[in-house]
């Protein structure tokens, strides 16, 4: 049960904070006036759509810290905000990087477009699922599991995202093919391999969520003998 909540918590939260993130970044690119490159203009753009993703992230982060009940739940949601939305958003612009590079201007190489869909948003997927990961375990104070959960989560969002990928590929929902852009081929597979990725990095959470409460407890109770045995060695402590 811990398992398929938080997948859902991870899969109905963040794609809503990203859609949420490029939708206000979208609007202030429309409506400021200059070239789109302006700098002023793309880094209000860009500050747009980091505000959306952050929401949408801080929220996953303290709903996971309250389901799991690891008792870190403001800490989580900054750890979570900054993680998502400045992964996302790093991420979204070297997609647009790339894409421009290797499709429009055919300086890299010469491969079929579903292909060069693949290697890029697979990878995208993995990074952006096992960076969220790991915010949540700097949010928890724990190095080592959000390492864990770093290459975990990567893994199996990247995983997850290439199977629906090749799934909707051999139904012959094939990105770049003839008429796919009337079926909105290229939307479509990025929102439902972003969603099993979602869903797939959360289910990694969810499972090594096992014993969040206690180790945060007794990590609390650790901070608090620390300070009192302060408090004692102080000069005129009592």
């Amino acid at each position: 049960m811990r398992v398929a909540i938080c997948a859902l918590l991870t899969a109905f939260v963040l794609i809503p904070g990203a859609i949420l993130g490029i939708a206000a970044g979208g609007l202030v690119s429309e409506t400021l006036p200059g070239n789109p490159t302006d700098p002023i203009r793309l880094g209000l753009t860009v500050l747009s759509g980091f505000i959306g993703m952050f929401v949408g992230g801080a929220v996953w982060g303290w709903s996971i810290s309250r389901f799991t009940r690891a008792g870190a739940g403001r800490r989580m949601a900054v750890a979570g905000g900054i993680g998502f939305a400045l992964t996302t958003i790093v991420v979204f612009l070297a997609l647009g990087f790339l894409e421009d590079l290797v499709v429009e201007q055919q300086r890299g190489p010469q491969l079929p477009i579903h292909n060069v869909f693949t290697l890029l948003f697979v990878p995208a997927a993995a990074i952006v699922a096992g960076a969220s990961g790991a915010a949540l375990g700097f949010g928890m104070r724990d190095p080592a599991m959000a390492g864990r959960l770093l290459w975990m989560c990567a893994i199996s969002g990247g995983s997850a995202f290439l199977v629906v990928n090749l799934t909707l590929d051999g139904l012959g929902f094939r990105v770049g093919a003839p008429g796919a852009a009337a079926r909105a081929t290229m939307m479509t597979t990025a929102l439902l391999g972003n969603l099993a990725a979602a869903m797939a990095g959360g289910a990694v959470i969810g499972y090594s969520a096992r014993g969040w409460s206690r180790a945060f407890a007794a990590s609390g109770s650790r901070h608090s003998d620390h300070r009192r045995a302060q408090r004692v060695r102080r000069p005129g402590g009592r």
